[in-house]
């Protein structure tokens, strides 16, 4: 009786045993397995066969089709090199020495848009973009000559004909038309650096088209009369070329974050530059040029600001919301044609910068 209770004793001690040890075999593969997942989460083999540490994914992740819109609103100030039409001179024969105040355009504050659509691609977190952005602004400015002064032009020649000048006049007044239409392309990747800090390096395309006009009116005086000189400048530019940049993102917490993105390019176009000059009583005073030419224009753009963002129904959408600072510069922007004093008149160009700065007020929305 006592060897069989020990045989039983033995058999149940052995079966319990086997199943611990299996158990544990069990659990241990489970955790190798898991581990195994974890790493392959953490590592990846790089294109040249390397292996390294993995970023993850800063891009709104939902359960939709991939695709988000955005809708900009613009509220911005555009500033252009070259506009200067007229100085005043403390003298009404306009004579040596000068003393005065040179005359530009400044433009006023107008409103703008820019609209996109985008798609997240499935490989290695990749997003691709196009956006379309449009702003118009205009300015003008006029002087008057006083009793005891006198009002210089600088856009129209001296001499129009041998016994025709231009020295001064009473009143000059100019109007100036800036309109800017650009699309851009890129390619990018949003990821973490850091638990609360992202990036996001793009590299793309981008064409823009701006077109620039001056007119400018010179009358009165002891040379004109009651006549009128205007003076007519264009310069329309279209470019195409490669832009790279990068975004970030620091994360405050609680859906804010700041932003500040930069990007450069570099458009290759053609600019169409014409000059016309016309006297009001005489056609024989009138000025007719043309200027074209092929150049490469440089451009940078920046914006810093901060965003609210949320996931929605289950995380199926993901909205977003910003209002930051931007600015934009264009090197060698306004190639119009400027006169020089004599008879007949030389032309040269300004080749000066344009640039367009204000606030942004942005909406993405991931569905």
């Amino acid at each position: 009786m006592k060897v069989s209770s020990l045989r039983n004793f033995s058999v149940a001690v052995a079966s319990l045993v086997s199943s611990s040890v299996a158990f544990t075999a069990m659990d241990m593969d489970a955790r190798v397995s898991q581990l195994e997942n974890q790493m392959k989460q953490v590592r990846t083999e790089t294109a040249m066969g390397t292996y390294g540490a993995q970023t993850a994914t800063a891009r709104a992740e939902v359960d939709g089709f991939g695709w988000f819109i955005t809708a900009d609103v613009l509220y911005w100030h555009a500033k252009v090199g070259g506009t200067e039409f007229a100085y005043t001179d403390a003298d009404t024969n306009s004579s040596l020495p000068i003393r005065g105040r040179v005359k530009d355009v400044d433009f006023e504050w107008d409103w703008g848009f820019r609209v996109g659509l985008g798609y997240n691609l499935k490989h290695d977190g990749w997003d691709a973009r196009v956006g379309y952005t449009h702003f118009d602004s205009s300015g003008s400015d006029a002087v008057t000559a006083g009793s005891n002064s006198s009002v210089i032009p600088t856009r129209a020649t001296t001499q129009f004909l041998p016994n025709v000048f231009l020295q001064n006049c009473t009143s000059a007044k100019a109007q100036y038309d800036f309109d800017y239409q650009a699309i851009d392309l890129d390619l990018g990747r949003s990821y973490f650096v850091s638990e609360s800090l992202s990036f996001r390096p793009n590299c793309g395309i981008k064409t823009a088209w701006i077109d620039q006009e001056q007119t400018v009116r010179y009358t009165g005086g002891t040379h004109l009369g009651g006549n009128t000189v205007q003076v007519k400048d264009l310069c329309d530019f279209w470019g195409l070329g490669p832009k790279a940049g990068v975004d970030s993102k620091w994360y405050l917490g609680n859906g804010f974050s700041i932003f500040g993105n930069l990007t450069a390019g570099l458009l290759f176009g053609k600019f169409d530059v014409d000059h016309k000059q016309t006297l009001s009583y005489t056609p024989e005073g009138d000025v007719k040029l043309s200027a074209n030419r092929h150049a490469f224009s440089p451009t940078a753009q920046f914006q810093l600001g901060l965003r609210y963002e949320r996931y929605l129904n289950n995380n199926a959408q993901h909205i977003g919301i910003g209002l930051g600072y931007e600015g934009q510069y264009w090197w060698r922007q306004n190639q119009m044609l400027v006169a020089d004093h004599g008879f007949p008149a030389s032309h040269t160009r300004f080749s000066d910068d344009a640039s367009m700065y204000g606030l942004t007020l942005d909406f993405k929305w991931d569905f």
